[in-house]
Order: structure tokens, then sequence, then C-alpha cells
């Protein structure tokens, strides 16, 4: 039998890590602020029926992302998304949500992002920052992006997907989170997290489950 580890921490980024949604910053980077408010101007029908619960995450974010980059090469976005992180990403982010992730790394834990967006605009910052990441893909065909999403959106409950086969590795898990959609994954963490990690976590807020990495 295999020892378990002993311990993972799983972040989730936008809201969490960051203040500001990395997708949106991605865009306004590559495109600029008129061509974004082009974009929601075109889909506002479809962003209104989201609000009120009548049209799909994924097909909304699958609209953004053909609108501005079906057809571009994988290659160019990628550099683009390294661009992106040595000139905005590192300013976009909470301090202290950046001293908890080292606080893991000085505890031996693994640690992954755990996220909605893509390792188009963050892996190279997980690269980085020494972190795993588990987050949405984009179809590419013949090296160019197709504008869909490859299988699902890592939102919800497809976040718990993605970790089950992880959890059971290790002794303890930690999730942190900021939305009511990240709740069901910090379901199933051993200690867990709701909220923006913009300032020092009080012990009385870091909840523990029932459940352990163990059981």
């Amino acid at each position: 039998m295999i020892p378990k580890k002993k311990g993972v921490a799983f972040f989730d980024f936008d809201g969490t890590i960051s203040f500001k949604d990395s997708f949106i910053e991605f865009i306004r980077f590559t495109h600029g602020s008129l061509r974004l408010y082009l974009c929601v101007l075109s889909n506002a029908p479809f962003i209104f029926l989201f609000y009120l619960n009548l049209y799909p995450n994924q097909k909304l974010k699958e609209r953004f992302f053909s609108f501005f980059y079906k057809g571009v090469s994988e290659d160019k976005l990628i550099q683009e998304g390294k661009q992106f992180t040595n000139e905005i990403l590192k300013h976009i982010c909470y301090d202290y949500a950046l001293k908890r992730i080292e606080w893991h790394k000085t505890q031996d834990h693994d640690i992954y992002l755990l996220t909605a967006s893509s390792s188009i605009w963050l892996g190279h910052w997980c690269k980085h920052n020494d972190l795993k990441i588990i987050g949405t893909n984009f179809e590419t065909l013949n090296g160019k992006y197709t504008g869909k999403i490859d299988g699902k959106n890592c939102y919800g409950i497809e976040k718990i997907i993605r970790i089950k086969p992880i959890l059971n590795n290790y002794k303890v898990s930690y999730g942190y989170g900021d939305s009511q959609s990240d709740k069901h994954y910090l379901k199933q963490m051993t200690y867990s997290y709701l909220q923006a990690l913009k300032n020092e976590i009080p012990a009385s807020k870091l909840k523990a489950s029932h459940r352990t990495s163990a059981g």
C-alpha cells in the first residue's frame, strides 16, 4: 500500500487569489478595452440569460473565447499568456494570498490552482510559483483554437470530479474559494475557507469538516 502524502491545498484563482477576473483581464491585455466592450454588448442577451440561470456558463465562456481567439495559433496565445503573467497578473493578486501559498510550501504540501480559467493565461504564473494547475482546457485543431472548450468548464461540480482522484493520496486537504460555486468542492476538504484571501485568516474562519482525506 502506497503511504499517503502529508497534505494538499487547492486554491481557486479569480476572486480568491486575484481581485480581478483573469479571463477578462487577459482579453483586455490582448485586444484592449474597446473590443472587450463590443464583445459584452454583442453577447448582452446571453449574459442576461446566464444571470437568470437560463444559459450555461460553459456556452457563455465559449462565446467570449471564440469572439477573440477562434483561429488563433496555440503558440501565439501561449506566448501572450506568458507576457500577461509578466506584465499584468502579478499586479492583480492579493499579497496575503501569495503568503498563504508560501505557507503551504513551508508545510511541504502539494499545491494546486483549481480554476475555471485556463493554463493559457495562468500556466506560466503557476510554473513560476511552483504550482500545479487544474483548469478549463480549450480545444485546438491543427495547432489553432476552435473556440470550443475541450471537455467541461472547470466550474462548480466539475471541480469535485477533477480532484477526487487526487484527494485520496493525502492525509489532510485545504481548500480556498470565494463563490457559491466553490462550496461544492470545499465540502470535500479537511479544512476550507470561503472568502477572498485579502487578509490573514482567523483560526475561527478556517472551517474543519467531518471529512478527512483518509476517509
